[in-house]
């Protein structure tokens, strides 16, 4: 009888070991075909960015130069910006087509696309030589309205009011290829305000004439400067989203602290509205013309405070001046006033408003000093809350804590004791606005 020979046992991998190097073979492509997959998207995403900048950098250039008169052909300049920064071959790249729509109101959107070649995913399918790769992009030149606010009080006499000249003149000139797109205006304020210019476009010659022209005489009426700039005609921005509103900017110099105010006052029964004056310890006796430089009316007794009748009804009694008595007096109306009157002051609460011959050095001298700032603050204030952004420059002996206060920021203060530096200054601010205005 044979012995039974025991069975060889069973190896499934010996049995399957063809299937197996299949199977080996097949995961192999696929991963080469991911593989290639990841190195062609990371080449088609670095082509696109390439392309992105080069199309926000174009975009950016046309809407600069919308109003720019020495480029006749303005979509043509564009392509061209656009094909310098997206050189031919760029990645793997052929010859990028830009197409360049403006809409007329000062918007460029560029839309550009090329062909990236395929390198890896080519040798696992012919048919995936190239990639179609394209982007889009705009900007648009946003709309600037612009009040230059500027001293010309006494002061800024001789080198001063010469390097605002400078400074002034350059400062617009940076503007020029603007004027049927943005608004200008000047607003000189010294003892009483004037306003060489109203808000509007082609600027460039009448504020350059009106800047030649500026001379230093009177006081520093800052806060009438201030007013005037508030009543210029800004547009009306408050229903528009952020991105789409334009820059509403003022610029204040100032060589000085606050010296002056306009109000109504009554002087020998006649009403006048006018402006009052004084230094630290004493008040003009003057009453200037709000609407001219430095020009008084026929008045001398502000500084003489009381009801404002005639010599012959007044209540006020006599006192002596220049060799003669007299019972002249003036009614400061804005005694009277809940913000700016004189219970608003701990030295002059509680006075009659109509109190003759309040004393000049003190608590009237103290009245006015604060009333001048106050006016000031308010005024620039108001600017402030409808999103009018205020630059301040202060040259010399001006108060740098409170001209910050005036401004939109600490950022927006600027500060020298060199007139020659104004110049830069205002190119600064021209520089930053010009950044700006392109989004």
């Amino acid at each position: 009888m044979m012995t039974p020979q025991p069975k060889k046992p069973w190896k499934p991998v010996r049995n399957q070991r063809g299937s197996y190097f299949a199977m080996s073979a097949l995961v192999l492509l696929v991963m080469f075909g991911f593989a290639a997959l990841g190195v062609e998207a990371a080449r088609w995403y670095a082509v696109q960015g390439e392309l992105a900048k080069s199309i926000d950098g174009a975009a950016f250039a046309g809407a600069k130069n919308v109003n720019n008169p020495n480029i006749p052909d303005l979509n043509l300049f564009v392509e061209q910006v656009a094909q310098a920064n997206f050189a031919d071959g760029l990645l793997g790249t052929d010859t990028a087509q830009f197409i360049v729509t403006p809409d007329g109101n000062g918007k460029i959107t560029v839309a550009g696309s090329t062909n990236a070649l395929n390198t890896l995913a080519k040798g696992y399918n012919p048919a995936y030589d190239k990639t179609h790769v394209a982007t889009a992009g705009s900007a648009k030149l946003r709309n600037a309205e612009i009040g230059l606010v500027l001293d010309v009080s006494g002061s800024m006499g001789g080198t001063p009011i010469a390097n605002l000249r400078d400074g002034a003149k350059q400062f617009v000139e940076n503007f020029s290829d603007q004027e049927n797109h943005s608004k200008f205006s000047m607003i000189t304020f010294a003892s009483g305000v004037q306003k060489p210019f109203d808000l509007g476009h082609n600027y460039v010659s009448p504020l350059t004439t009106a800047i030649n022209g500026l001379n230093a005489q009177g006081w520093t009426n800052a806060a009438d400067g201030l007013a005037q700039a508030n009543a210029l005609p800004w547009s009306d921005q408050s229903g528009l989203p952020a991105n789409e509103r334009g820059k509403q900017v003022v610029i204040f110099f100032s060589d000085g602290n606050p010296t002056a105010f306009r109000g109504d006052f009554t002087f020998k029964g006649t009403q006048y509205d006018g402006v009052a004056a004084g230094g630290d310890t004493s008040v003009d006796r003057n009453l200037y013309r709000p609407d001219q430089q430095h020009q008084s009316f026929a008045t001398n007794d502000v500084d003489k405070t009381g009801d404002g009748k005639t010599s012959g009804n007044t209540a006020c009694p006599s006192y002596y001046r220049n060799g003669n008595w007299t019972k002249d007096n003036v009614k400061w109306h804005i005694f009277e006033d809940s913000t700016y009157g004189l219970d608003n002051v701990s030295e002059t609460n509680g006075l009659d408003p109509e109190q003759c011959y309040i004393n000049e050095n003190n608590p009237l001298s103290f009245y006015t000093n604060w009333l001048y700032k106050q006016k000031a603050l308010d005024n620039a204030q108001a600017l402030k809350d409808r999103g009018i952004e205020i630059y301040t420059i202060g040259l010399g002996n001006v108060d740098q804590t409170y001209l910050e206060q005036l401004s939109s920021g600490s950022e927006f203060s600027y500060y020298t004791t060199d007139p020659a530096e104004l110049a830069g200054i205002f190119q600064q601010i021209a520089n930053i606005l010009k950044l700006v205005l392109v989004s």
